[in-house]
């Protein structure tokens, strides 16, 4: 089975929150790290699940050849490999291997104890000519510092400096294409 595994997906190991959910289950202790729901699923969702599998809506349709040629598309426009994502610090536990499986490099960028504020130099710095993404999350659960949003307002100016950018670029790409 090992080998059938990608070589990304063999490089990564159990998160924080999932070895300690398993040292939590060897133990019997109360696991406070994950969200388990202790109630039953609504009665209206269990019907209409129940709906969509008689009416046997079980079906994907035929799609060969176009998630190939949308990957190959997506890599000429856009790059994949080797491409940054950054990542606020801490950060759901998920996001970083999920950069790594699709070929990304995870940048993570440090909020500042003790209320997790952004040091907007930090975040400046963080950017590369390989930098294709910024996750935002909800990083305020840890503090209520920072309400005025100048945080989030700094992320939106680079990001909107970044698509200006790239839309600059990819019409000089097409007066090129013109020409030639």
């Amino acid at each position: 089975m090992e080998r059938k595994l990608s070589k990304a997906s063999r490089s990564l190991t159990p998160s924080a929150i999932q070895e300690l959910s398993h040292l939590a289950q060897r133990c019997g202790a109360i696991n406070l790290a994950e969200g388990f729901p202790d109630f039953p699923a609504p009665p209206h969702i269990k019907r209409a699940a129940v709906a969509a599998i008689n009416a046997d809506l079980n079906q994907y349709r035929h799609v060969q050849g176009i998630c190939d040629q949308l990957a190959v598309m997506m890599k000429q426009n856009h790059g994949l490999d080797g491409d940054e994502v950054l990542l606020f610090d801490p950060a759901y536990e998920t996001y970083e291997s999920c950069i790594i499986l699709a070929g990304g490099i995870p940048v993570n960028v440090p909020l500042e104890p003790p209320h997790w504020t952004l040091n907007v130099d930090k975040f400046m710095k963080s950017f590369t000519s390989r930098t294709k993404a910024v996750v935002l999350n909800r990083y305020r659960c840890f503090g209520e510092k920072g309400k005025d949003g100048e945080e989030e307002g700094t992320v939106e100016e680079e990001r909107g400096k970044k698509r200006k950018r790239w839309r600059r670029k990819k019409e000089e790409e097409q007066k090129e294409k013109r020409h030639t």
